[in-house]
């Protein structure tokens, strides 16, 4: 769920193009976001770009036509890459949620540039494409393990 206040939040936050980014989330992952900003702020971390990094961050998973990474998938890709690295490759050969999972990152740094999305956004969101070590961004991928 993602309540009026959050939606609000997230209004402030988000210019127009990045807050149509963020609607076209499935809910899952919108409450991911918003409890990964949370965290963020916990931690006293939590710049607008990183909060506009963090809120769209899996944008990426996402279609171009707009169809979400279902649940189920998400089940097969965090056992697999965990457990199971060799069958992870096979699936990511073979189907295209797994793909687009597996390229999300990159995904979403092209789809906020196109989108019109600040630039400190999609700075950060490229340096989390490209792998760039920040502690910003370690912090980051630290926080996003935990929601």
């Amino acid at each position: 769920r993602v309540s009026v206040a959050e939606a609000r939040f997230v209004e402030n936050q988000l210019t127009v193009a990045e807050q149509l980014l963020f609607a076209r989330l499935p809910r899952y992952d919108q409450r991911h976001a918003l409890d990964l900003v949370q965290l963020l702020h916990r931690e006293g971390t939590a710049t607008p770009a990183l909060i506009g990094m963090a809120l769209l961050h899996d944008i990426g998973k996402v279609s171009d036509s707009g169809r979400p990474l279902g649940l189920g998938w998400y089940g097969v890709i965090v056992v697999t890459q965990r457990m199971l690295p060799a069958v992870y490759t096979w699936l990511q050969a073979r189907f295209e949620p797994v793909q687009r999972h597996a390229q999300h990152e990159q995904r979403s740094a092209t789809m906020a540039r196109v989108a019109g999305a600040r630039l400190d956004v999609c700075m950060l969101l490229q340096d989390v494409a490209d792998g760039v070590d920040t502690p910003l961004l370690r912090l980051f991928a630290e926080a996003d393990d935990q929601c």
